[in-house]
Parts: C-alpha cells; sequence; structure tokens
C-alpha cells in the first residue's frame, strides 16, 4: 500500500537543543522594528505563527512583495544562525536508525520534510548517521512556503517521485499534523515527549507512537489501518 515514509526532523528523528526561545526574541524583534505592534507577538506562539502574524500586519499596512521577502530573508539568517549554533547537541532519536535501515530493507523510500534549514539538516543527518538512509531532504529554504504551509510536504512526495496516497508522514507536532491533514496525507505521530502527545491528542491525531520501529508494523498493515489525515 505504501512506498513511501517521510519524516519530521527535529524531534522525531533527531534530538537537538535548539533555543526557540532565542529565535522567537530575534524573529520578534525584526518585525516589531518593522511596525508590528510587540503585544501581537506572544511567547506562546510557534515561530512561523509569529512569522504569519507580522506578515498579515505588513502587508495589511501595504508593504510591498519585494520588501517582504528582504524580511524574510533577514528572519531566515537568523533562523539559520541559532540552528547552526545547536549542531553539536544533535543526536538521533531513539531507534531512529533501525527504524529507518528496516525501511530502506523493505525497499521504501525515505524522505524528510523539515522547517530547518537545509545547511542544519544535512549536517544533523550526517552527524547522527543518518543521512545515507534519505532519499530526498526538503528543508524551509528549499520551498517558498514552508510547513504548515501543505506545499512543503506535497514538495517532498514530488521529490521522492511519490504520490500523497502512498506516502505516510511521521511528526511530533500539530504542525506536522496540520501540514499532513492539509495535504492530503497519511499521518502518524510521534510522541518524543508528553507535552506534545497531549496536544496531538487534542488536535484529534487517533495515531499515535512512542517507537519509530513501529512505523515498520504500520506500513506492514500490522499496525491500526490509516486514512489520509487521520
Amino acid at each position: 500500500m505504501f512506498e513511501a515514509v517521510i519524516f519530521d526532523l527535529d524531534g522525531t528523528l533527531i534530538i537537538s537543543k535548539v533555543d526557540y526561545g532565542e529565535m522567537r526574541r530575534r524573529v520578534s524583534r525584526i518585525l516589531i522594528d518593522a511596525g508590528v505592534p510587540g503585544d501581537l507577538l506572544t511567547s506562546s506562539l510557534r515561530i512561523w505563527e509569529i512569522i504569519s502574524a507580522g506578515e498579515g500586519v505588513l502587508r495589511g499596512e501595504g508593504m510591498p512583495d519585494g520588501e517582504w521577502m528582504q524580511l524574510i530573508e533577514r528572519i531566515n539568517q537568523e533562523l539559520n544562525d541559532v540552528e547552526l549554533a545547536a549542531l553539536e547537541t544533535v543526536m538521533p532519536a531513539p531507534h531512529a536508525e533501525e527504524a529507518l535501515r528496516r525501511l530502506k530493507g523493505m525497499e521504501l523510500l525515505v524522505g524528510v520534510a523539515t522547517r530547518s534549514c537545509r545547511a542544519y539538516a544535512d549536517k544533523s543527518l550526517e552527524l547522527t548517521g543518518l543521512r545515507g538512509f534519505v532519499d530526498a531532504l526538503v528543508a524551509r529554504d528549499d520551498v517558498e512556503h514552508p510547513k504548515p504551509d501543505p506545499r512543503h510536504l506535497l514538495k517532498a512526495v514530488e521529490a521522492l517521485g511519490s504520490s500523497p496516497d502512498r506516502v505516510i508522514y511521521v511528526g511530533d507536532t500539530t504542525t506536522d499534523f496540520k501540514t499532513a491533514i492539509d495535504a492530503g496525507i497519511n499521518f502518524v505521530g510521534y510522541v518524543g515527549n508528553e507535552e506534545w502527545g497531549r496536544r496531538l491528542r487534542e488536535a484529534g491525531c487517533q495515531l499515535l507512537i512512542d517507537d519509530l520501529r513501529d512505523v515498520i508494523k504500520i506500513v506492514a498493515g500490522r499496525g491500526r489501518p490509516l486514512g489520509r489525515g487521520s
């Protein structure tokens, strides 16, 4: 039934100590300097939500496309810097290598779709010994519209030469869940920690695993049947 499995990176295939608080501070500072009211950019928002809120305000005030793209370039550079600073903390998630090796042994394609930048994603996979298992990597700077925009995930499907109905996407956050639903792709929630497990359940995710090796059972048809966005 399935011919490919696409994984999120941070919190799913790898564990790292990216300073997301610092990311929020840097992104918020750029947007506030550009004219976005600071009270709209609360610490409870995820990075992509902060960017989206800022874009809504600035576009609504008539910011031209070119000026917004320059702002996004500055934001992405700050994100890149914070991500790359965390490379020394990167390690593989439990059982990630075994899961990928067994998937490849089943002649399945393996992809990664991540909001991290390509330099960080490539190096992280290399440092953890996982790069050789990955057939296609689509990072934040490889697409114009990164996750949760479904076009990011669909780009990874295309890069693998597959189709949405023959792919499983494995991720650990509600952003991943939303992306899969909007792309019409089967989703498996990976519970790397209980907080995100709770959030996934509350968002409606019905298929959760806490061991990446369980993906093998699912693609082999021994797990609970999937429906797109389930």
